[in-house]
């Protein structure tokens, strides 16, 4: 019976232990402590649930921790330095409300709501207010970010504010799903490398999206809608760019899509709708603009003659009061490739039924020198009077060739291959002449 009695009280002694073991990983803020001592108490590898109240910054974290809020939740910073800082690997932050980060410009480093120093950081489902950047990435690499919001102080303010999310030679992050609004830039990339910007939406930024100096990054499914400028690459190589909507961005010399002392990008089934220049290319060189929807632009794509080697195929120009404009002179593009051009949405001849303009399409225009002479010819391009201008001047025969296009795409739909037609009429063909020699045995 004794032995018995003692093998029941090593069994709960060993239970409570058990128990202990799982209790250390989550630490619950219920007491109204500060929330770094909650930080400190919390072990390697554990969980800090947070309540439905304001809890003061600001705080650092030094070893990998995952952060969980509630709604409601929120820490604040003291107007000073980084709310956040995330000195450690493997850092998580769930559910929380940031505010509060310095706001100088003349201090050793520019602050920001959460400032990420570490690798392998995970921030979901955060609000960032009232602070100079929103997330801000320093030297590190595989930070996962998802649904995010940051909101600036407006257009009015850009000078005094920094970006939404700001990465600094970083590399191989991800950002989905998130909302930035009125910041300098919503996400700024700089020397920084192999970075995923998918499903977010910028707007009223000065440029949704910023590239300087960065790498082999890709960007899709994205929305830019009344910016400045939707995304700017400047100085990048290699990046692509897909299923993108750029919209309502206008302006002074305002933009969708600009791309800029730039090679190899490949800007593939974007739509550029409703802004002032759908598409801006200036000295760059080597890129492809296939697939893409230009439509009801003031201008669809203005190519200066610093750009060169491009190739654009089966794009759509639609309703733009411009479709194509280079300034500066001739340049060396091209307008098709392998057989196929794009779609100009203006009257061909297609006899042989193929898909593609029995003849060339050269279209024209005679605003490039005006542009070119007068940067406040971009102000007037709304104006009935640019219509006029363009009519007259094509009265006069003073229009200059914009575009040449030897297979213009008769319609929207894609243009059909004629020797895959042949091949499948020859192979319905002996098909029918088998079926008819097996009915006739």
């Amino acid at each position: 019976m004794e032995g018995s009695c003692k093998m029941k009280r090593r069994l709960l002694m060993f239970t409570l232990v058990i128990c202990s073991f799982f209790i250390a990983g989550v630490v619950s803020a219920d007491e109204d402590i500060l929330l770094q001592q909650l930080i400190e108490e919390t072990p390697t590898g554990g969980i800090l649930e947070l309540e439905d109240k304001t809890y003061t910054g600001n705080i650092a974290i030094s070893k990998p921790i995952t952060i969980i809020g509630k709604e409601g939740t929120s820490i604040e910073g003291g107007g000073t330095g980084n709310v956040i800082e995330i000195r450690s690997d493997g850092v998580t932050l769930d559910t929380l409300a940031i505010s509060g980060s310095g706001m100088s410009r003349s201090s050793q480093e520019e602050h920001s709501g959460v400032r990420v120093m570490a690798n392998d950081a995970i921030l979901t489902n955060l609000t960032i207010t009232n602070s100079f950047h929103g997330i801000f990435l320093n030297k590190s690499k595989n930070t996962r970010m998802s649904n995010i919001t940051v909101v600036g102080h407006g257009a009015n303010q850009l000078g005094t504010q920094g970006n939404g999310i700001h990465i600094m030679r970083s590399s191989e992050n991800y950002i989905d799903n998130s909302y930035l609004e009125k910041t300098r830039d919503g996400i700024y990339v700089e020397y920084s490398h192999n970075n995923f910007i998918d499903n977010n939406t910028m707007t009223d930024t000065r440029y949704g999206l910023h590239y300087m100096y960065s790498n082999y990054n890709s960007f899709k499914e994205n929305n830019f809608i009344k910016n400045v400028g939707g995304a700017a690459i400047m100085h990048s190589d290699h990046i692509h760019l897909e299923d993108n909507k750029f919209s309502f961005n206008q302006g002074s010399r305002s933009f969708g899509l600009l791309i800029q002392t730039s090679r190899d990008i490949h800007v593939l089934n974007n739509e550029f709708h409703l802004n002032q220049r759908g598409l801006y290319l200036e000295q760059s060189t080597s890129n492809r603009i296939e697939g893409n929807d230009f439509f009801q632009n003031e201008i669809g794509i203005e190519l200066w003659t610093s750009s060169t080697s491009h190739v654009f195929i089966k794009n759509h120009f639609n309703k733009n009061k411009v479709h194509a404009l280079t300034v500066g002179g001739e340049s060396n593009n091209d307008w098709f490739e392998n057989g196929v051009g794009n779609y100009w949405n203006m009257p061909l001849l297609d006899l042989n039924q193929d898909g593609i303009g029995d003849d060339p399409l050269e279209y024209s225009s005679s605003l490039s020198e005006l542009v070119e002479e007068n940067e406040l010819a971009y102000l007037f391009l709304a104006s009935p009077a640019i219509t006029i201008y363009e009519k007259a001047n094509d009265l006069l025969t003073q229009h200059k060739v914009m575009a040449f296009d030897k297979y213009p795409i008769m319609s929207e739909r894609k243009p059909i291959n004629v020797a895959s037609v042949g091949v499948g009429i020859i192979l319905a063909g002996v098909g029918v002449y088998v079926y008819r020699r097996r009915a006739l045995r």
